[in-house]
């Protein structure tokens, strides 16, 4: 007995031990150390205090984009995975709560059995009752496991929006990439249809003598070259619009006329005040900051959960039920049959695998710390350069503008000089080039001022739950 007594100190010991190291090494970083402002210059393209928009990408005024973002919301296969995952913690969570709950097992039986020692005697029992397990919760490991399961259910919560904000973003972005290249498709057509001119009045002008062989060659060569270029845009056209079938969950080809460019269509160039907030207000918004901080959750009640397996567990079982060889008195009262057996588990000794529980469920807690840290500090990064990269290209987009209009003003001077024989045709040749490049440069920094209007918000995050 005093050996027992022994063992079950030296065990408790043990177990305290490994409860007092319970602590993890890592720490997470918390609220006070997060910046109170961005580094990125804050100008008249951000305001601080009005709350971000929910559906950010009604501002671009576009009811097809619109339209194709409600499409991926409610067919997108990535977001209907994660939907299922969050089906699968929720009852995953509602298992582990099962533990609070006693399991209840009725049983039923009939035996009917002839005595070979005696010929002809036979017998038969019928029985009917209630079995009952209850482990009662006293050390706290049911409750442990049931809140490590609730804390992974709402971490896959904060992913589902994580994996819905994305999709927007995405779509989003295709949606523009899309209209990017039509819109420069047509840049080239509209130069197509200038150059062909200008080619027309080259060779009227060879006809009558007033030009070289030489100028109508250059003005067929330059019109050649700008047309080789349709069919590379027309590539990308089509693998957008393959790309925007995936992400609404349709075949592609279905889409190619509701996706085709309107004549009265305009670019999307959204100079947009955008509410980004301090940096711990996006933080809070984020859903992958928020899941990375359930997952802490979870894992740290997973490690108490471990802790808890070196302690007792206390159960009480027991049985009510009728048995007798006569069914018609099968319930009468001197037929009962109950029983109550409260009792306790103490693992005292399993090799390693109680260790090794606990080594695996703190690093994984360690793991899910740093893995925070890192998301918060990735967050930060993500949105102080999304705004240092809005406010850049919207500066772009003015002074693109600026030198297509010159190019274009160049252009008209110098095919009029030409044909009054007042400059060389290399004039022309050289002014049509700096056109088709200025304007297709145009096109693009303005679809670069919407994908990075697109990757801010992607950056802030949202909060879709407050809808």
């Amino acid at each position: 007995m005093k050996t027992f007594r022994t063992l079950v100190c030296a065990f408790a010991f043990l177990s305290a031990c490994y409860i007092a190291n319970a602590k993890p090494e890592s720490t997470r970083i918390d609220e006070q150390s997060i910046p109170s402002a961005w580094n990125a210059e804050v100008d008249t393209l951000f305001l601080y205090q009005q709350p971000l928009e929910q559906k950010w990408w009604l501002r671009f005024n576009d009811p097809i984009l619109t339209k194709m973002v409600e499409g991926a919301l409610q067919n997108n296969f990535d977001l209907k995975q994660a939907a299922y995952r969050v089906a699968q913690a929720k009852a995953a969570m509602r298992v582990a709560q099962g533990g609070f709950y006693p399991t209840i097992n009725l049983n039923a039986g009939y035996n009917y059995n002839q005595n070979v020692t005696v010929p002809g005697a036979t017998s038969q029992v019928g029985s009917v009752g209630l079995e009952m397990q209850w482990e009662i919760d006293i050390i706290g490991a049911v409750r442990n496991r049931a809140k490590s399961q609730k804390a992974a259910f709402l971490a896959s919560q904060e992913e589902y929006d994580g994996v819905m904000t994305a999709l927007v973003a995405q779509t989003v972005e295709t949606y523009i990439q899309l209209r990017t290249a039509q819109w420069r498709l047509r840049v080239i057509e509209g130069n197509l249809a200038s150059q062909k001119e200008t080619m027309q009045i080259t060779q009227a002008r060879f006809d009558t003598g007033l030009a070289s062989a030489l100028d109508v060659a250059q003005a067929k060569s330059i019109y050649y070259a700008t047309e080789a270029q349709v069919p590379a845009m027309e590539t990308k056209i089509a693998e957008y619009i393959n790309q925007m079938g995936i992400l609404l969950g349709e075949i592609p080809w279905n889409l190619a006329n509701e996706l085709a460019l309107p004549d009265e269509a305009t670019d999307l160039t959204p100079h947009m005040l955008v509410s980004v907030g301090i940096p711990a207000e996006v933080l809070r918004r984020r859903p992958d900051v928020r899941a990375a901080e359930k997952t802490i959750d979870a894992k740290a009640a997973m490690v108490g959960a471990r802790i808890d397996d070196w302690l007792p567990r206390f159960f009480v079982t027991g049985q009510f039920g009728y048995a007798s060889t006569n069914f018609q008195n099968l319930f009468d009262s001197n037929h009962m049959y109950w029983q109550v057996a409260p009792s306790m588990q103490w693992t005292i000794f399993s090799g390693t695998t109680l260790t090794g529980n606990i080594q695996s469920a703190r690093a994984q807690l360690e793991e899910a710390i740093n893995d925070y840290n890192n998301t918060v500090l990735t967050a930060l990064q993500e949105v102080d350069n999304a705004m240092t990269h809005y406010r850049h290209v919207s500066a772009e987009v003015v002074a693109t503008q600026k030198a297509f209009e010159q190019a274009k003003l160049t252009n008209d001077l110098a095919l009029d000089l030409y044909k009054k024989g007042l400059v060389d045709f290399q004039n022309v040749l050289d002014a049509q080039r700096y056109l088709l490049q200025y304007e297709d440069d145009l096109v693009v920094a303005k679809s670069s001022v919407s994908l990075a209007l697109v990757q801010l918000y992607r950056a802030l995050g949202s909060d879709w739950n407050q809808e």
